[in-house]
C-alpha cells in the first residue's frame, strides 16, 4: 500500500467516525422512524450518569431545553379581543426553552363551536382542543381523562390548584379532569358599594355594617333627596338584582341560578335552604318600602350589568353589589359634574343573623383538552404544560422576557411601559393570554390594573377601585359551580325561568311566600327533582 493510499484510507476512516459522532449527537425521530444508537464502551458509572442526565432533561429539570428532540403538537382554540393569533416574543421564548413547536389553529369566537363540530367529524382532529364544551367533547368520545397523566407528569399543574378549584376542574359526568386550566390567581372581583357623598348628604357619618344600619341608610336615601337633584323620588337606595344580597342571609351564590351547598356540604339549590324564606320576607319588605330597585328582575350584576351601570352613571344608585371596577368608573363619570361624588367599596352587608359574604373570583377555567388523536403525545403534552406552570414558566407567561417586557427591581419583576399601562397593551404582547393554559400571577395582574403606579400616586377614583377589591377579603367565598348534568342540560331552559318569575312575583307581593313554595314544589315532578338528584350525585364525584 502506498503512503498516499494509506493517508486516504485513514482520512476516510476519520471522516466516517466524525459523521457518526455528528449523527449520534443530533439523534432524533421523525414521524415514522427512530435511530437506534449503539452505546459507547464505558464503565457502569458513566452509563448510570448518562441515563440520569437523560431522565433529568426529559423532565425539564436540567439541561437547556425541556425536550432533547423537538416536540410537535397541534392546538385548536378560539381567539378574541386583542389577543394575537400570530407568534409573539413570549411564545417564541417558550418554544425555545422547551424545544417545542405548536401548530396553532385559531378561529373567531363567534364561529368556533360550529368549527369544533366540523373538525370532530373530519379526519384532521388536532392534538388539543381548547375553549370548547367539555361535556360535549366527552359525549363525542373525543377527549381523554388527564388524572393519571397529571399525577405522573404534571406536578406543577397540580401544585397550583387549590381545594376549591377541583369542582370546577372535574367533569360532572364521571368526576375526572379533562382539561389543562387557565388560572387567574387574583381572587378579588366583586364589592359591596355605596355612595359616600350620599351618606354625607343625609347626615350619616359612618358606613353601615349591620342589617339595621343598612336599612336606616337606605331609608334615608329614599326620603332625603340624597342625590341633591331636587327630586326626592328618583333615588334607588339599592340598585340592581337582589341576588347580590343573598350572602347576607348565609346563601353563598354568585349568579341567578342559585346552586350552592347546604350546612352538611350537600349540593342543592338556594330555594331548598331554610334561610331562603327569611330572605324572601326581608326582600318583600324592602320592596314595599321602595328601597329595592323596581327593575330588580331585569337589571343587575347577574342579569344585565350594562343596564345597572347606566343607573349608576345617572346618579340614581345609592348602593350596589357588583364588580369592584364599578367604583372607579362610576366615580369618574359622576365627578365630571360633581367633584364630591364617590362610589366606594365597603364590607359586605351583614344580614339579620350576622352573616355576610362576597364571592371571590373563580380561579380556574378548564381550557384545553387532549383529544384521542393526541393520545400518543399526551405524556409529553402534559410535560410541556408542567413547564408552563413551573416557577420559570409562570414568570414568563405573567411578566414576559426580562429587559423587553419587565425589569427586575429589588429582585422582583416589574412590568415595563407600555405593557403595564393597560390590559389591552399587555394582551397585544401575549401577556395574560387567556386562550392558552397558564397561570397569570396576582402581582402581575395588580401591576397592570394600577397602570404601573404606586398606590400613593393613584387618583382618588383608582384608589377607590383598589380598596374595593380588598375591603371584603375576609368574607370571600368560592361559589359553587353549576353542574351540567343530563337533566340540567335538558330541563333547565324550561324550569329555571319559571322559578325566576315566581321569585319576582313573590318579592313584589303578587303572590305570597306560601304560594311561591307551593308553585315551586309543582316543578319537581316535571324536571326540577331530576336536576337536583343528578346534581347531588355529580357533586359527590367532583368534590371528593
Amino acid at each position: 500500500m502506498t503512503k498516499m493510499k494509506a493517508k486516504r484510507i485513514i482520512g476516510l476512516i476519520l471522516a466516517i467516525m466524525m459523521l457518526a459522532t455528528i449523527f449520534v449527537g443530533c439523534k432524533g425521530k421523525d414521524a415514522d422512524t427512530e435511530i437506534d444508537q449503539k452505546p459507547d464502551v464505558s464503565d457502569a458509572k458513566d452509563k448510570e450518569d448518562d441515563n440520569k442526565e437523560k431522565e433529568d432533561d426529559d423532565d425539564g429539570e436540567e439541561g437547556d431545553t425541556l425536550f432533547k428532540e423537538t416536540f410537535k403538537f397541534s392546538y385548536m382554540g378560539s381567539i378574541w379581543g386583542v389577543h394575537p393569533d400570530g407568534g409573539t416574543p413570549i411564545f417564541d421564548e417558550l418554544m425555545k426553552r422547551t424545544n417545542t413547536e405548536i401548530d396553532f389553529r385559531w378561529y373567531p369566537t363567534d364561529q368556533y363551536q360550529d368549527k369544533v363540530t366540523v373538525t370532530l367529524a373530519s379526519d384532521d382532529i388536532p392534538d388539543m382542543i381548547a375553549n370548547a364544551s367539555i361535556p360535549t367533547l366527552i359525549d363525542e368520545g373525543a377527549i381523554i381523562p388527564l388524572d393519571d397523566l397529571l399525577e405522573e407528569h404534571g406536578p406543577n399543574i397540580l401544585a397550583n390548584l387549590q381545594e376549591d378549584d377541583y369542582p370546577y376542574m372535574r367533569a360532572a359526568i364521571d368526576g375526572n379532569i379533562y382539561a389543562v386550566p387557565f388560572i387567574l390567581d387574583f381572587p378579588p372581583a366583586y364589592a359591596m358599594q355605596i355612595r359616600k357623598d350620599w351618606l354625607d348628604n343625609v347626615g350619616i357619618s359612618e358606613v353601615p355594617e349591620t342589617w339595621d344600619e343598612w336599612k336606616a341608610a337606605w331609608k334615608a336615601f329614599k326620603e332625603q333627596d340624597a342625590n341633591g337633584d331636587g327630586d326626592p323620588t328618583n333615588e334607588i337606595p339599592y340598585a340592581g338584582d337582589i341576588y347580590g344580597l343573598l350572602p347576607a342571609f348565609g346563601i353563598n351564590v354568585s349568579n341567578k341560578i342559585g346552586f350552592t351547598t347546604d350546612a352538611d356540604g350537600n349540593y342543592t339549590i338556594m330555594y331548598e335552604l331554610p334561610e331562603f324564606r327569611t330572605f324572601l320576607e326581608e326582600m318583600r319588605e324592602l320592596y314595599k318600602e321602595g328601597i329595592l330597585d323596581k327593575e330588580f328582575a331585569t337589571r343587575g350584576t347577574y342579569i344585565d350589568n350594562p343596564e345597572l351601570e347606566k343607573v349608576c352613571d345617572a346618579n340614581l344608585a345609592g348602593s350596589v353589589m357588583t364588580w369592584a371596577a364599578n367604583t372607579r368608573r362610576t366615580t369618574e363619570v359622576l365627578q365630571e359634574l360633581d367633584e364630591n361624588a364617590a362610589m366606594i367599596g365597603v364590607k359586605p352587608v351583614q344580614g339579620p343573623d350576622g352573616k355576610q359574604g362576597i364571592p371571590s373570583r373563580v380561579r380556574v377555567t378548564p381550557t384545553a383538552a387532549i383529544t384521542v388523536a393526541g393520545e400518543d403525545k399526551a405524556e409529553d403534552i402534559i410535560k410541556f404544560f408542567n413547564y408552563v406552570f413551573s416557577e420559570e414558566g409562570i414568570k414568563l407567561m405573567s411578566y414576559g422576557i426580562e429587559g423587553e417586557h419587565h425589569e427586575m427591581v429589588d429582585s422582583e419583576p416589574m412590568l415595563k411601559s407600555p405593557y403595564v399601562d393597560s390590559f389591552e397593551n399587555a394582551r397585544e404582547a401575549g401577556l395574560n393570554f387567556t386562550p392558552f393554559p397558564h397561570l397569570f400571577a396576582e402581582e402581575a395582574f395588580l401591576q397592570i390594573m394600577m397602570g404601573g403606579q404606586k398606590y400613593d400616586e393613584l387618583p382618588d377614583a383608582m384608589k377607590y377601585f383598589h380598596d374595593a377589591l380588598y375591603v371584603g377579603e375576609d368574607y370571600f367565598f368560592t361559589p359553587t359551580p353549576t353542574l351540567n348534568t343530563e337533566a340540567y342540560t335538558e330541563k333547565q331552559g324550561e324550569i329555571l325561568p319559571k322559578i325566576e318569575s315566581l321569585l319576582a312575583q313573590c318579592v313584589t307581593g303578587e303572590i305570597s311566600i306560601d304560594d311561591f313554595y307551593a308553585e315551586y314544589e309543582k316543578l319537581k315532578p316535571v324536571g326540577l327533582q331530576d336536576i337536583l338528584d343528578q346534581g347531588a350525585e355529580a357533586w359527590s364525584k367532583i368534590s371528593k
